[in-house]
């Protein structure tokens, strides 16, 4: 009887998350003083690589986390590894709300350009950013044990309790966007379901460009004198990035 020759299988690739979660993990196991960093420029590039919406940020948060936890028990001083990391999670989130909050008014400017169903359910999506933070850390931290549940829990606490550098970026939109969308965006008798669809793709669609520019910037990668004038194009001139460390 002849056996047919067996072909190797091939791996399957691995997807965004899966990728983003080892790279991550990986990170931990660096320098600490670079961790933070790496993982918001990590975190950066995966919410820019498509479009920038609620279910997509929730993705890539929950796959910084799982990265973060499982290579805080590699690293040298897993503890202090662990809150860099998050820290990271949490300025590359600022940046996100900040690209959200840019678009948001550029679109309210833009009268009749979007409905105001839209412009609100986005407005939404901007106010639960630093809320998905801290319930992803407080969810994780729930089946985690030793030092990591209680950096977690610490984490999660402090967040609510101080803030946290999403959450001094969402408050600043929302305050903002939600007089604007109040005084200059007229309501609309109907909007279909296959119009608002297109809308929220078209804004999550800019919101992800104007990431880029922030991430760029953040990178060092793009020169002053373009990241300023590519600010003022997006937000204003008078328009202020999060405060991130460097």
């Amino acid at each position: 009887m002849t056996i047919p020759e067996q072909t190797p299988t091939q791996e399957q690739p691995l997807g965004q998350e899966e990728t983003l979660e080892r790279e991550v993990r990986a990170v931990l196991s660096d320098n600490p003083a670079a961790i933070s960093k790496e993982v918001r420029s990590l975190t950066l590039r995966a919410l820019t690589e498509g479009k920038l919406d609620q279910g997509a940020v929730q993705k890539v948060v929950r796959a910084v986390v799982a990265g973060a936890t499982g290579g805080a028990d590699g690293a040298s001083d897993g503890q202090l590894a662990l809150r860099e990391a998050l820290q990271g999670l949490d300025e590359a989130l600022a940046a996100a709300a900040q690209a959200t909050r840019l678009t948001l008014e550029e679109a309210v400017g833009n009268a009749g350009a979007f409905s105001r169903q839209t412009l609100r359910r986005r407005l939404d999506d901007l106010s639960t950013l630093e809320s998905l933070f801290i319930e992803t850390v407080s969810q994780t931290a729930s089946s985690a044990a030793g030092f990591t549940r209680t950096t977690l829990v610490d984490v999660a606490d402090h967040a609510r309790a101080s803030g946290s550098a999403v959450g001094s970026a969402v408050k600043e939109g929302v305050t903002s966007l939600g007089r604007a969308l109040a005084e200059t965006v007229s309501d609309q008798v109907e909007v279909t379901t296959s119009v608002l669809q297109k809308e929220a793709a078209l804004l999550a669609g800019l919101t992800s460009g104007v990431l880029r520019g922030i991430a760029d910037r953040l990178s060092g990668s793009q020169p002053p004198v373009a990241a300023e004038e590519e600010g003022e194009g997006q937000g204003g001139a008078g328009a202020q990035e999060p405060q991130l460390r460097s």
